[in-house]
This record gives structure tokens, C-alpha cells and sequence, in this order.
């Protein structure tokens, strides 16, 4: 019973160790928080908050990545439509922009999207489906747009699931890996009891 105490005791600062590894983890790796309102266009018409000019639309339907609605860009013409919205920005800090979109030009079609002063351009080159597209981009100041643009091509290009998160930054995980720590000391505490006992 001795042995069996001492070996319980001599793992005891192991298993500590590696419950604080993976605190830290959790810790170093945390979820993120999009700072885009309604990314999947989910509340309908007319778009709020995203600005819809020119053309553009919020539609319902089959042509969602996920969810129902979705942005709908079509052919330039001479009145650039446009989707986009303003958002609260840390001046000069880099963003990672993510969002899907498809394509029903059989025709190349050429979108853009501006975050601030960086412009991101996709060609299609024919009919596609969704696509995941990404970027980073530097803040121009408290407040950046991010607009989407079709600068070219015949056919409409649909958005959906738009994302915007400082690159590189998460938020905390509301106390989780807290909780499981805690709960895991606890634990070990009683174990430890059990065993000196």
C-alpha cells in the first residue's frame, strides 16, 4: 500500500504539468470573434446592416452557401454594384477577410473586395460553385468598409458567410478551459486524499 502511494504521489506533479499545458494551449489558441453583422445575410431585405447600391440584392433561396439569403452581385455594367458594410477597426491593425462565393458567368468574371486600402481580386473563369477565399488586410482606421465589387464579366456572383477577425487574436473561451482545469484539480485532489488515506 506505501509503494502505492508514493508512486501515486511522484505522478502527481507529472499529471499537473500536463493539465497546465494544455491550459496554456487552450489559452494560446482561442476561438475567434467575426466582427461582421449578419455574414450570412440572414435577416432578409434589404440587407441591414450590410449597404446594398446599384443593382445588388439580398436574395432568398437555392443560391445560399448555408442558411437561406445571400448577397447577389450581378454584372458590372456602367452602375458597379456593390455589397458592403462598416466596421469598428483597431487604425493600422491586419484583419484576415474570409467569405464564399460562386459564379453563374460562363464568361470570365472578375470580383474584387477592398478592406481598407487592400484591394483582393478573383477571376472566375467560368461557372463555379462555392468557393472559400481569404485574405489579410490593414485597418484604415476606427472604422473600415469591406465591399464587394464586379468589375467585370456577364454573369452574377453570389457572396455568402462573410468573415472579418483581427489576424492572429482570438477571444477568450468564456471560462471553459477554467472550468475543466478546476474540475481536473479537484479531482487530483481527492485522489491524492484517497491515496495518503
Amino acid at each position: 500500500m506505501f509503494d502505492a502511494i508514493q508512486l501515486g504521489m511522484k505522478a502527481l506533479p507529472k499529471i499537473l504539468l500536463a493539465l497546465t499545458a494544455i491550459a496554456a494551449l487552450s489559452v494560446a489558441y482561442p476561438a475567434k470573434a467575426n466582427l461582421i453583422t449578419n455574414p450570412g445575410f440572414e435577416n432578409g431585405f434589404p440587407g441591414n446592416p450590410w449597404t446594398i447600391n446599384n443593382g445588388a440584392a439580398v436574395a432568398p433561396g437555392a443560391g445560399a452557401h448555408s442558411g437561406v439569403f445571400y448577397g447577389w452581385l450581378p454584372s458590372s455594367g456602367g452602375n458597379s454594384p456593390t455589397i458592403s458594410q462598416s466596421i469598428a477597426t483597431t487604425p493600422s491593425a491586419t484583419y484576415a477577410i474570409d467569405f464564399f462565393v460562386a459564379c453563374t458567368a460562363a464568361t470570365p468574371t472578375n470580383l474584387t473586395v477592398t478592406f481598407g486600402g487592400t484591394v483582393f481580386s478573383y477571376l472566375f473563369t467560368g461557372i463555379s460553385g462555392y468557393t472559400h477565399l481569404g485574405f489579410n488586410a490593414t485597418a484604415s482606421g476606427t472604422n473600415t468598409n469591406l465591399l464587394f465589387r464586379v468589375v467585370s464579366g456577364v454573369g452574377t456572383v453570389s457572396i455568402d458567410d462573410v468573415s472579418v477577425n483581427p489576424a492572429g487574436v482570438g477571444v477568450p473561451d468564456g471560462g471553459t478551459t477554467v472550468m475543466l482545469l478546476g474540475a481536473a484539480l479537484c479531482a487530483l485532489g481527492m485522489a491524492r486524499r484517497f491515496l495518503t488515506s
